[in-house]
């Protein structure tokens, strides 16, 4: 599912004209350098013959890091975003589907030859067979420092605690789907994971429509759900508390109108 998923959005984009790491975004960056770990790790697995570690390592990739958290927050962007946005996530994906069939040839190699033959390619890769080309390694291009992995941790953790409150009030009917809900974050004084990252940015980490971070003398993390404010975008999904107001589109979050006027 997950290398179907990446085919999809992976569809008439040209690998040569994939975007350089440094102007990704951090997000992107952070799920390539997840994959570049999971070369190493896989790599010395089949050095050693212990192909167990190799598919177990490969399976939990494609779970935790992809589906349960990457894959999850781009898709907005990847269908509503501009296209620098979009670029960026497809260089990603392109770099993650190329490694990661790689890596599986040796455990699933008829599967992998499939996804070979219908992946995009780059000039310096050979298309008959995925065979035909070397396993990746890490990309020094993509590494974190010690700072910006422990950021992300934290982020991912967070977003578990989220998620469990988003399902709480799912529950007790209080909001629908996520992009339905406005959430409060509340995260010790201590905490800096979030710091410099705006509110959008923020709620597109949650899936939410909006999101504001708060900091306490508190030792803990608080989470408060409430239904999102505005109108809800047709496009998007997104809701907007400007929608129909005195300057912005009558029927469109502004990032939707700027992005079709873009389009059309």
């Amino acid at each position: 599912n997950t290398a179907r998923y990446m085919l999809g959005n992976l569809d008439g984009f040209d690998p040569n004209t994939r975007m350089a790491p440094v102007d990704m975004s951090d997000l992107d960056r952070w799920a390539v350098a997840q994959l570049g770990k999971l070369a190493q790790t896989c790599r010395a697995a089949y050095n050693s013959y212990d192909f167990h570690i190799a598919y177990r390592a490969i399976y939990n990739f494609c779970v935790v890091e992809m589906s349960n958290f990457y894959l999850d927050i781009i898709k907005d962007r990847l269908y509503c975003g501009d296209e620098a946005g979009r670029a960026s996530a497809q260089s990603a994906l392109f770099l993650i589907l190329d490694g990661m069939t790689r890596l599986i040839a040796p455990v699933l190699a008829f599967t992998s030859d499939e996804i070979w033959a219908a992946m995009p390619h780059g000039k310096e890769d050979n298309a008959e067979s995925v065979l035909f080309n070397d396993m990746p390694d890490f990309d020094p291009a993509f590494a974190l420092s010690q700072e910006e992995e422990a950021r992300w941790n934290t982020i991912v953790k967070l977003r578990d605690v989220v998620n469990n409150a988003l399902e709480t009030a799912r529950s007790e009917k209080k909001i629908g789907k996520s992009l339905e809900a406005k959430i409060v974050l509340t995260v010790p004084a201590f905490e800096t994971a979030f710091d410099g990252l705006d509110a959008g940015t923020l709620a597109d980490l949650f899936i939410v429509s909006q999101a504001e971070l708060q900091k306490s003398d508190m030792n803990e993390v608080k989470v408060d759900v409430t239904p999102a404010v505005g109108e809800k975008c047709p496009r998007c999904w997104k809701h907007d508390e400007h929608i129909g107001t005195e300057g912005h589109h009558a029927e469109l979050c502004d990032r939707c109108a700027r992005v079709v006027a873009i389009e059309w």
